[in-house]
Order: structure tokens, then C-alpha cells, then sequence
């Protein structure tokens, strides 16, 4: 794998250096109504190359013929120009309110220029009812994998690393300048959090910016620990009214990877192997009659479960917008729809989102803006995991010598000749699992500007989602035969507010100190309620609760909290070289109790244009440079809402109501914090290579962990603020520019390292952490903590594991050495160590951009070095033929012992033990990805004009074409968070075609 990406990059490097082509310097001047307009950015488009005006709105680039130079400044309107063959321009710019509200979508205030702040666009030629799934590999230091391929499952986003143990590691989301969390989004159906862009549609969706380090996050404060997501939605634009009507077409199939199955004769020959081994006599032949499934004449069927979970899945969206208005008034409406039929048997996803973004320039000083979503959701879930009724479990652990038909055709409603009973193929349609919801958000916001450097912005919002769960398992389903048929119904209600006003200040003072701050104070509300409701006894076919023999349970909650924060930040810099910047917020939540009800954040942040001085000035090597640092401290509040009281729970005995305590309070319990220290520099040469290096080190401090108590006190464990952990890395960013002109070439790379340890915990003892992992000071978080396997004893077949106790076992029963190592054939003899853990050692992405008149053409390559995962599933695919489940191919064709004196990793089939967890189900989790291919054409304006249509384009892509990997299950790119694999919904390959209209 090393060398693979080693290969990639030297030969990427190769050609970016071999096609840079020849310029020349462009001049020019930009000014408004006639005066000079200093600090206005003139970048080269498609890229991150530029400069700004000085003093005198003078400006000077390298630029060759084909470029196109956009101008841009805070508050104006932004103005493309194509080069040409003029060395000499004179650019007016005009003010522009929407501009102004952009500044607002980037922080609170203007952007610090001691951070580098990733924007990521053109995401939305990938189908994925999810945007977040399109932002894997496209910024530094931003891991982002698929908690599953189930349609419209959450993303898995980490920034900088894993900084909590017990608090929840997603980010913020702010959009449209309204603050979201994952827990702001409930999730009746108790299979997860959702993140809030899967209630966005892609094509609404203007760009994305990621923040990390202090000078990015800090005026976030309490909910910025984890990094924040930036997301703007398009806007209205003056001019002529536009009608863009867009469609992609898609199909998709299972990335089966290294998963494939036993078939039937491999099965029954691996069993009667067992079997034999397992009683010690007979041959192997003698044992075929008691192999599940083989029937008394010796015959057997062959399926392939497979066939029956896996189709081809199916993917259509439409999307209609108008976009139009005036210097007054600019509108736009859309709307779309999004169905998708999932590669897995019994999931499908159905989204109707629609939307309206309207802004109105009453006069110079006073403008609004009103933002409005919608959007409603009908989910249906593959239950995955260990459900009996799960696709995925009956698709590896049936087997394959079983008809799951009857005569008929029909499918048998239970397998009695299957070591699962359970079929999939009855259960699937008569058990569905099925979750809607329904999304309003409502954001209204005021501009005032009582003169050029003073203003007052002000935001309300309010965001609610109704969402409703069922579950039902028939009675004539394997699951549902001892109730009788079951039903389970649960419904909740979110409804959250918020509030943000700010005053502003920006002014420059005698052309070369300029000085801008904000105040504020923003208010936030959560408030969530909820009934749940089972049931069982149905006859068939009736699913209402009322039709319940048995109403089993009704339940009911409520929960709520609320944020309130005062900000502010400043920002001087002097003649567009020096930058400083101070950030502080003060947060209080109703989470925390009466003693810690209020947080203190803040940062610092300076930066140096080092390309702006004189000496550096006509430097024509490197044309930009720039270098920044910046400290803070933030925080993590995403605990549950109640963490720090003492709960009751209710409930009854004998006939009568009865209350008892389930959680001690803690009012010393406090906010979790994260320190960030981030060092960078930003670097331009000849105009068409950008380098963005960052090193950062960001120390989790007061983490929330379970303290031992004593028997006396009725409990084992309460929540203290008592762990600490470090992150610390590198990130890259490598962008070029390779070839200009009428054919364009443009390659975006990017990696990044970083390291996980744990500082401190409760007394320094270790927290064990399921039956695999361990958090430990001076490890990783989570690292897996095993019993190392040591293959077959050569002289039994038995299953063995290395011993790691520094004792001589020599003469004891039961231990030999292998490879000067001594090993064990009892498990409880051998000791369990560190073995790894899930966090990749580098991540990164890279794509390459092409474009030759109205073609264009693109790639996209993620990768992921080092990180293990725990492939429990494994444990029962490739566990020795002693479940009598069916297994990997690979476990039939891996080398086995089979007679004393063998070297095999493999032990005899048949013998118990070496399904146990130990590192023999520890994988490296490396991968490069080919994550996406897309070839696009775009008509000629000239053929278009008649027709009256302004731009059509069509486009072919294709997703997850391969994923190289050593992994033994489908994909390394959908496993849970921790690491642990367990019947993962897997990936899928999807093609795609699309069209987009503009009139």
C-alpha cells in the first residue's frame, strides 16, 4: 500500500512539473465610483492563486491568455475578466448586499487570515442522498467514512482525530449561519444519530468550508472542540430570471471485495472434515450425512444466499430551481426528489426537499433575508447486525446446502434443516422497518448598516422535525412466531430555536491600519418530545397497535436544553501584511450544573503576508507565501442533557407506584475542553502551485470518564471530568494548476498524519472497553486489547495463542514454541496486549481535473494507511467449521493443518477455539479507492442560443470502481467508529448518468 501511494505521488509530481506553461504579468487598477479600492483579492479562477490591491487598488499577477481573473471584496459584487491578450486593466466594482451576507456564512465576522479554512465545491456529480459522503478526501485532516451503505445513514466525520471518550466526536454544523448538531437530529428509530445534511439536497448546497484550529473555531466556543462544517446554500442573483431543471440516473451493484462465500460442496467438505476431526474416528465420507442441509440420499442443493440479499440497486433525483431578481431583490425557489432502492434487500430511501432563499435591499442601510427549507423523508431499513431476520447475517451464516423455496416457489416461512432458521427472503417484505420524517426550518435575518463601518446583523431561526418509527415482525416470520407478531411504534418531535444579533465594526484608518471586531449574543433552544408504544398478538396482516392482543408497553419522555453566549472578536492588520487576531465567547448550558453552568473560550491568532513585503514583492518563484499561528481553547457539550443531575426512574410494585434512583448527580461536572496549537504557512509558486502546511497539537483536557465508588454508595460508577488526551499531526495541501489554455489540468492533493494518546486518566488504571479494547495513558484511545494468535500446534491442529507472561514453560502440557515464542493451546493462559488501533496513520484524497472546450473529465482517489479493524464477523465466517455456519471461500482455500508436524496459521477444521477474539480477526484497514470517475460535456453556447436555452450539460460517472485492500470482508470504508466490524451494510459500485438544463 505504501508503495502504491508512493507511486501515485512521484508520478503525479512528475507531470504537474513537466506541463507548467509560460506567462506574463497582467496589471491593473480596481476602484469604486471612481476611488481606488485597496484589499480586494484578484484570483486566479479555478484556483487558490492571487493577490490583493494596494494601497492605490493596484494589483499584478502572472497570467497567461486563457486565464480568467476574479475580483472580489467584502460587501462587493464579484466581476470575472478573461485575460486575452491585455497586459493592462481598469476593473470597477459595485456593492453587492449578498456579498455582505456571505461573510456572515464564513464566521460571525470576516475571515481570520491566520487559519486555513478548506472550501470544498462541485460535489454534486457523485450520487449519494448525503453530502457529507462527497467530502471524503477533499480537505487535510478531515476523516469521513460511511457508517454504513444503508440509503441515507449518518457519516462518520472526524477532524484532528478522536477527542473524547465518552462525549460525542462530530463536529458542528453551522448552516446558513444557524448552529446544527447530530443530537439536535433525533432518531426515533434508535438506529443512530442522522447528521443535518442529510435533510439537504446536494444541488442546494453553494459550497462547504471545514474549520479546524483555534482562529477558526473559537467564536463557536463550547461546541466547537470537534471542528466546525461551514454549509451555504445558493442564493438569489439580479438579472434575468434562470430555470435550471437537473436529473442523474443511476444503478449500482455490491463491492463484494474479499467476501465471498463457501458453495455448497466446498461447505459440506469443510464440515465432514470437522466433524471427523471433531469425534476422532471415521473418515470425513462417514460424516456427510450429518452435514446441515445434506439430505438422507446425500443430495444437497447449492445457493447462494447472495443472490437473494444482494440486487441491483437503483438511484433517480430531479431537481427544478429559479433563480432571479433585480438590485433590490433577488430570489430563488427549488426543489427536488430523491429515491433510491439500496443494494440490500428491504432498504430504500425517498426524499422531497424544497426550499426558497429571498433577500430585499430596501435602501444603503437596511436589507433582509428570509431562508426557508423543507423536506420529508421515507426510510426503509435492512436491519443489520445480529437480527435474526438481517439480510446480511442470513447471507453469510445460512447454509448453502438448504433450499430456502418450496415447491411452489414460494419461500419457506422457517428453516429447520438451516443452522439460522430465519429466512431472510420470507422475512424481508412481511418485517419492515420504516422511519419518516418531516423537516421545517424557517431563518430570517436583518442587515443594518448605520454607516460604512458599523452595522448590526441580526438571525432567527426556527427548526423543527416530526419523526416516526415502526417495526413490525409478522407471525408467520421466524422472529415473530414466539409473540405472534410484533409491533413496535415510536414518534418524536424536535423543535429548536435560535437566536444570534451582532454589531460589527470594520474601518482602515489612513490606508493601512485597519481594524475590525463584533459583539454579540446568541441564544439557542432544544426541546424534544417523544411516545413509544409496543404491542403484540396481531393477526396477519393487521399492523395497527390497536389490533394487539397483548399491549405490552406505552412509554413517554421529554428532554430539553438551552445554550446562551456572549462573543466577541477583534481583528487588526496593518497594510494587508500583518494580521492579529483575538477571539473570546463565553458559554452557558443547562447541561452543566449550578457550579459549572458557564464556560470561558478564546484564542489567539497572528499572521505574516511575508510575499506582500518589498524585498519578496516581484519575486516571480514564489508569488504568495504567507505564515500564521494560532492557540485557543474550545469546548465539547455534546453529553447527554441531563449528564450532571441525580435521575429517578419510575415504575411499579406490587400494585403500586415506586420511584429509585439510576444516576448519581455531580455538580462539579464541567465542560470538556480542547486546546489547539496550530502552526502553518501557505505557499504560491509562479502562480500555480499552492502548498498549505500545517502542524498542530490539541490537548483534550477534563474528559468525561466513568469513576469507580464504592459498594456503599448502591453504585458502581459516576461520571467525572478526570481523562485527558493528545492529538498531533501534520496536514498537506498540495493544488497545481499543470497545463492552461484551451485544454486545462488542474490536480488538488492532499494527506495527512496524525497521532492519538491518552495523557491521563481516572488514577492512570486502564478502562476496558468491550471484550476487545482498552483505553490506557500513553496509547491510543481504543486500542485493541487481545490475545495475539499464534495458528495451529503443530503437533494437535489445536488452536493456539502466544503466551506474553516473560515466563520458561518449558515441560508444561499444552505449551510449545513457535518461532523462538512461547505459545499455548489454553486460552485463558495466554495474556492479552496492545494490538493497534482503529485511527489510519496517514488519510488523504487526490483528484485530477481536466477540461478541453465543453469536455470535461475528472477522477477522484481517497486512500487510508494503517488502522486496524476488528472483523467480527469472522468469528463466525471463518471460524474452523466448528459453528456450523457457512463461511469465506478464503477460509476454504487458506492453508490448513492437516497432519502433526504442519506449519499452518489455519488450525484443523473442526476444533474448538479459534473463533475466540484474538488478533487472528485483526485486519490492517489500508485502502486506495478509485472513489469517483465522471466525463461531462457541455454544449456550445452558439447551438444553444436559438433554442433559447443558456447551458446544457451531460455527464457519466461512476463510484468505488475498486477499492484496493487486504481486508477480508467487503469494504474497509464502511465499518463502525470504533473500529469493529459486525455485518456492515457493505458499499456499492454506482454508475450514473446526468443531465443539467439552464434556461
Amino acid at each position: 500500500m505504501y508503495r502504491r501511494l508512493l507511486s501515485l505521488m512521484v508520478l503525479t509530481i512528475g507531470f504537474v512539473v513537466s506541463a507548467l506553461a509560460q506567462e506574463r504579468t497582467v496589471t491593473g487598477q480596481v476602484s469604486e465610483a471612481g476611488e481606488p479600492l485597496p484589499g480586494v483579492t484578484v484570483v486566479v479562477k479555478g484556483t487558490s492563486k492571487g493577490t490583493i490591491t494596494d494601497f492605490d487598488g493596484k494589483f499584478s499577477i502572472m497570467a497567461d491568455e486563457q486565464t480568467v481573473l476574479v475580483f472580489s471584496f467584502v460587501g462587493y459584487a464579484t466581476q470575472e475578466i478573461k485575460v486575452g491578450s491585455q497586459s493592462k486593466f481598469s476593473v470597477s466594482l459595485e456593492q453587492d448586499a449578498e456579498q455582505l451576507e456571505e461573510v456572515t456564512v464564513v464566521g460571525y465576522a470576516k475571515k481570520d487570515m491566520a487559519t486555513n479554512t478548506p472550501e470544498i465545491e462541485n460535489v454534486t456529480d457523485i450520487v449519494t442522498p448525503n453530502i457529507a459522503n462527497s467530502l471524503q478526501g477533499k480537505a487535510a485532516g478531515v476523516n469521513i467514512n460511511a457508517s454504513s451503505g444503508q440509503p441515507g445513514s449518518k457519516s462518520n466525520i472526524v477532524i484532528r482525530g478522536v477527542g473524547s471518550v465518552n462525549a460525542s466526536s462530530d463536529p458542528l454544523y453551522v448552516i446558513d449561519g444557524v448552529i446544527q448538531t447530530s443530537s439536535d437530529i433525533i432518531s426515533a428509530n434508535q438506529q443512530g444519530e442522522r447528521d443535518p445534511l442529510a435533510n439537504l439536497n446536494p444541488e442546494d448546497i453553494k459550497d462547504v468550508k471545514i474549520l479546524k484550529d483555534a482562529a477558526a473555531t473559537a467564536l463557536y466556543g463550547a461546541r466547537a472542540a470537534n471542528g466546525v462544517i461551514l454549509v451555504t446554500t445558493k442564493g438569489g442573483a439580479s438579472g434575468k430570471t434562470q430555470i435550471t431543471f437537473s436529473t442523474k440516473q443511476g444503478v449500482s451493484s455490491v463491492y463484494e471485495g474479499n467476501s465471498k462465500r463457501m458453495n455448497a460442496d466446498q461447505y459440506v467438505e469443510a464440515q465432514s472434515k470437522g466433524l471427523a476431526n471433531y469425534y476422532g474416528t471415521g473418515t470425513p465420507a462417514d460424516y456427510v450425512q450429518y452435514v446441515s442441509g445434506v439430505k438422507e440420499d446425500g443430495s444437497y442443493a447449492n445457493t447462494d444466499w447472495g443472490d437473494h440479499s444482494f440486487r441491483q440497486g437503483r438511484t433517480s433525483s430531479y431537481e427544478i430551481s429559479m433563480r432571479g431578481g433585480d438590485e433590490k431583490t433577488k430570489f430563488l425557489v427549488s426543489g427536488g426528489y430523491y429515491d433510491q432502492e439500496g443494494i440490500l434487500v428491504g432498504s430504500d430511501f425517498q426524499r422531497y426537499s424544497a426550499r426558497f432563499n429571498v433577500d430585499h435591499k430596501f435602501n444603503d442601510k437596511l436589507d433582509i433575508q428570509f431562508i426557508g427549507n423543507a423536506s420529508y423523508i421515507d426510510q426503509l431499513d435492512a436491519s443489520d447486525g445480529n437480527l435474526f431476520s438481517s439480510p446480511l447475517l442470513g447471507t453469510y451464516m445460512s447454509v448453502p446446502t438448504v433450499n430456502p423455496f418450496n415447491p411452489d416457489g414460494t419461500p419457506r416461512a422457517w428453516l429447520d434443516d438451516n443452522p439460522i432458521n430465519a429466512n431472510f427472503i420470507h422475512d424481508v417484505d412481511k418485517n419492515p422497518r420504516r422511519t419518516k420524517s418531516t423537516t421545517g426550518q424557517l431563518i430570517g435575518k436583518l442587515n443594518y448598516r448605520f454607516n460604512d463601518w458599523l452595522a448590526f446583523r441580526q438571525t432567527n431561526a426556527v427548526n423543527v422535525e416530526d419523526v416516526k418509527f415502526g417495526y413490525y415482525t409478522s407471525a408467520l416470520s421466524y422472529d415473530g412466531r414466539s409473540t405472534g407478531g410484533s409491533k413496535s411504534n415510536s414518534w418524536g418531535v424536535s423543535t429548536t430555536l435560535t437566536n444570534t444579533s451582532l454589531l460589527t465594526f470594520d474601518k482602515t484608518i489612513n490606508d493601512v491600519h485597519n481594524i475590525s471586531a463584533i459583539g454579540g449574543f446568541e441564544y439557542q433552544s432544544n426541546k424534544v418530545n417523544g411516545i413509544n408504544a409496543y404491542g403484540e398478538g396481531f393477526p396477519t396482516g393487521l399492523q395497527n397497535l390497536d389490533n394487539a392482543a397483548k399491549p405490552v408497553s406505552v412509554g413517554g419522555y421529554e428532554t430539553e436544553y438551552r445554550f446562551m453566549s456572549f462573543l466577541g472578536q477583534a481583528q487588526y492588520n496593518y497594510d494587508g501584511k500583518y494580521y492579529a487576531t483575538a477571539s473570546y465567547r463565553r458559554d452557558g448550558s443547562s447541561k452543566f450544573a449550578a457550579n459549572n453552568k458557564w464556560g470561558d473560550f478564546y484564542s489567539a491568532s497572528a499572521s505574516w503576508y511575508i510575499s506582500r513585503e518589498d524585498f519578496l514583492k516581484d519575486n516571480t518563484i514564489l508569488t504568495d507565501a504567507k505564515v500564521r499561528s494560532s492557540y485557543g481553547v474550545t469546548g465539547n457539550a455534546e453529553i447527554d442533557n441531563f449528564e450532571a443531575r441525580g435521575l429517578y426512574a419510575y415504575s411499579s410494585y406490587n400494585n403500586a407506584s415506586a420511584a429509585y434512583y439510576t444516576q448519581l448527580s455531580n455538580p462539579d461536572l464541567t465542560w470538556e475542553k480542547r486546546k489547539k496549537f496550530n502552526v502553518g504557512a501557505d505557499l504560491t509558486f509562479i502562480d500555480r502551485i499552492t502548498l498549505n502546511v500545517d502542524y498542530y497539537i490539541e490537548d483534550s483536557e477534563d474528559l468525561l470518564l466513568n469513576q469507580q465508588l464504592s459498594g456503599t454508595t448502591g453504585f458502581e460508577s459516576a461520571r467525572r471530568n478526570i481523562g485527558a488526551m493528545r492529538n498531533s499531526g501534520w496536514e498537506f495541501q498540495l493544488n497545481t494548476e499543470n497545463i492552461r489554455g484551451e485544454f486545462t489540468w488542474t490536480t488538488n492533493f492532499n494527506i495527512s498524519l496524525n497521532k492519538n494518546e491518552i495523557t491521563r486518566l481516572d488514577n492512570d488504571q486502564d478502562i476496558l472497553i468491550g471484550s476487545t479494547q482498552i483505553a490506557r495513558v500513553g496509547s491510543s484511545m481504543r486500542t485493541f486489547f487481545l490475545r495475539e494468535w499464534a495458528g495451529a500446534d503443530p503437533t494437535t491442529g489445536a488452536a493456539s495463542w502466544y503466551v506474553n507472561d516473560g515466563e520458561d514453560h518449558t515441560g508444561k502440557a499444552g505449551y510449545f514454541q513457535k518461532d523462538g515464542r512461547w505459545a499455548t493451546t489454553s486460552y485463558s493462559a495466554a495474556q492479552r496486549v496492545e494490538s493497534g488501533n482503529p485511527y489510519p496513520k496517514a488519510i488523504g484524497g487526490m483528484t485530477n481535473n481536466f477540461a478541453y472546450k465543453g469536455f470535461d473529465f475528472s477522477f477522484f482517489l481517497t486512500y487510508s494507511v494503517g488502522g486496524k479493524i476488528y472483523n467480527s464477523t469472522r468469528r463466525y465466517t471463518d471460524s474452523d467449521a466448528w459453528y456450523p455456519y457457512n463461511m469465506l471461500e478464503s477460509a476454504y482455500t487458506a492453508d490448513r493443518w492437516e497432519k502433526e508436524g504442519d506449519i499452518s496459521d489455519n488450525p484443523a477444521w473442526g476444533l474448538n477455539g479459534g473463533q475466540q477474539n484474538s488478533t487472528r480477526f485483526l485486519e490492517d484497514g489500508s485502502y486506495l479507492a478509485l472513489r469517483n470517475v465522471t466525463l461531462g460535456y457541455t454544449l456550445p453556447k452558439s447551438l444553444l442560443s436559438k433554442a433559447k436555452v443558456s447551458n446544457v450539460r451531460i455527464y457519466a460517472s461512476a463510484q468505488n470502481l475498486f477499492i484496493l485492500s487486504d481486508y477480508k470482508g467487503f469494504t474497509p470504508t464502511t465499518v463502525d467508529p470504533t473500529g469493529i466490524n459486525f455485518f456492515e451494510y457493505p458499499e456499492g459500485k454506482v454508475f450514473t448518468g446526468g443531465l443539467t438544463v439552464s434556461f
